[in-house]
């Protein structure tokens, strides 16, 4: 199920092929996955084996290169197990200022905006390239006078915990945004999910089942 905020409150309620036309621009790091079965056992490989040990000796060491060879490994599904929480977010009184430097002490690139503990937007740091100079060194030389509110995306897609990752992709490809914030039952920001999220599981900690 996803859902669309803006400044009236929820504006869409349900499954991502029902979802009416956006306008929507593009806009940390993900959980890890469960240890291998192998950390228990490296200490083996260490071992000095007496000579009356060497039968069980070598059979534990082919066991343990066994278990190296094929590790034990479970399917990412939901979108908490890659999401990045805690998540920051803004006030939409806050300046741009405040946002950009938010955006940098954080490491990151899109920031959920609150007003009165409700979502009612959010604001990307491409958004904030269209306000702000920034020297060759990445520091802020000049903004102009505008609140977060003025500037953020009023239309924000959403979803929860449980969500199948594979219909996160498909909301993030069809609607071509870059971020979906994850709400819990009592409407509260709770991570957020990039497309990046998504792409460094893929590549780096296999396996992420997307399929039709």
């Amino acid at each position: 199920m996803f859902i669309v905020y803006s400044r009236e409150g929820q504006s869409f309620i349900g499954a991502s092929q029902k979802m009416p036309p956006l306008r929507l621009d593009p806009v940390k790091r993900s959980n890890p996955l469960e240890d291998d079965v192998t950390k228990g056992f490296d200490m083996i490989a260490d071992l000095d084996l007496h000579q009356d040990q060497k039968s069980s000796g070598h059979a534990a060491i082919k066991a343990y290169e066994t278990t190296k060879k094929e590790p034990v490994r479970r399917v990412v599904v939901r979108v908490a197990e890659i999401m990045s929480t805690p998540v920051s977010v803004i006030s939409d009184e806050n300046s741009l200022e405040e946002a950009w430097r938010l955006m940098q002490e954080q490491h990151i690139q899109h920031l959920p905006v609150i007003r009165e503990g409700k979502l009612v937007g959010i604001i990307s740091q491409r958004d904030l390239l269209c306000r702000v100079i920034v020297s060759k060194d990445g520091l802020l030389e000049g903004v102009k006078r505008e609140t977060v509110g003025e500037l953020m995306q009023e239309q924000v897609v959403t979803t929860t915990e449980g969500t199948d990752i594979r219909h996160v992709a498909a909301v993030l490809s069809q609607y071509d945004i870059g971020a979906l914030v994850i709400m819990n039952p009592y409407e509260t920001p709770v991570g957020i999910v990039t497309r990046g999220d998504i792409i460094k599981r893929l590549s780096n900690e296999p396996p992420l089942e997307l399929y039709v």
